[in-house]
């Protein structure tokens, strides 16, 4: 018998037969035949070939998730619409002669507003209603606490016409009681989020802003915050230019006596991630859970 094969012999039987386990297998150690993984892979290169396929897509399948799921942190652009029309004007009381206008009363101006036809819902608002407002939209107890309503009010309108402003405004600037004359419209968020939270920019020296402007980093937690409280729709980015250009959106509409009010500058705004809720109601909510986060100054709700 040759090295190569192995026999398997049965045992002998009381009257001297062979008793036989099986037929003789042969173990091949040389190259003259095929080796057995090769011959199987080949019979069935069909279902190889779907497993290699699944196994890919599988691991594309976990690929795709997870930049998905990273770019679902990331916050969304804001709506690409117009900016809402001016359709109010306010009026600044002058109550003293070292304001540089006329002094006059509130009586005088509100009777003012009130004789112009293009104006309606004259309103007169003071300090302390300016502060009450102030308080029940913002989100951030050190802000609110350091806060004195000051001693001035103010006149509120609503405007027929949006083309009406220029001209109310030149017939309400130099009377006796006004102050100021500027425009006034809708919030750009309003109806798109419900809380608005302003992360520390250049110049806001809010007591959570001490380390300095809110990072890259630090803006993505919040996102990413954000995005895993439960019933957030959308989280939005107003980034620092757009900020500016609604800072500025009424330049053009400024009367000359403001001369001496300073534009708005890039450093003077910050950027502000904007949240659209499942339930308004947990806005507030919504804000509070992010206040104590590392580049978070402040939030507002969004009326």
């Amino acid at each position: 018998m040759s090295y190569g094969e192995t026999e398997l012999s049965g045992k002998t039987g009381p009257c001297g037969e062979t008793e036989s386990y099986g037929e003789t297998d042969e173990l091949t150690f040389g190259d003259d035949r095929e080796p057995r993984l090769r011959a199987w892979a080949a019979a069935h290169r069909r279902v190889l070939a779907i497993v290699v396929a699944a196994a890919v897509a599988v691991a594309g399948l976990g690929f795709g998730g997870t930049y998905l799921y990273q770019r679902s942190l990331l916050p969304s652009p804001p709506p690409d619409v117009p900016f809402p029309p001016v359709d109010g004007i306010e009026i600044g009381v002058c109550l003293g002669r070292d304001m540089g206008c006329q002094a006059g009363t509130v009586e005088q101006v509100t009777a003012l507003a009130r004789g112009i036809p293009e104006l309606t819902s004259v309103t007169v608002v003071s300090g302390e209603e300016d502060e009450r407002r102030f308080r029940e939209l913002t989100i951030a107890e050190g802000l609110v606490a350091n806060r004195n309503p000051g001693t001035y009010f103010r006149v509120e309108a609503r405007l027929r016409r949006a083309e009406d402003y220029k001209s109310v405004e030149r017939r309400l600037t130099g009377k006796p009681g006004v102050w100021i004359v500027s425009p006034s419209a809708a919030d750009f968020w309003a109806g798109r989020a419900h809380v608005g939270v302003y992360l520390c920019g250049p110049r806001r020296s809010f007591s959570e802003c001490g380390d300095g402007p809110a990072t890259p980093v630090q803006r993505d937690a919040v996102v990413a915050g954000l995005r895993e409280s439960d019933g957030v729709e959308e989280v939005f980015l107003q980034d620092r230019e757009l900020g500016l250009r609604l800072a500025n959106r009424f330049e053009d509409q400024r009367p000359a006596t403001t001369d001496d009010i300073a534009e708005f500058t890039i450093d003077d705004v910050s950027e502000v991630l904007y949240v659209r809720l499942a339930d308004p109601g947990k806005a507030r909510a919504t804000g509070q859970a992010v206040l104590r986060m590392p580049g978070v100054g402040w939030a507002r709700l969004v009326r």
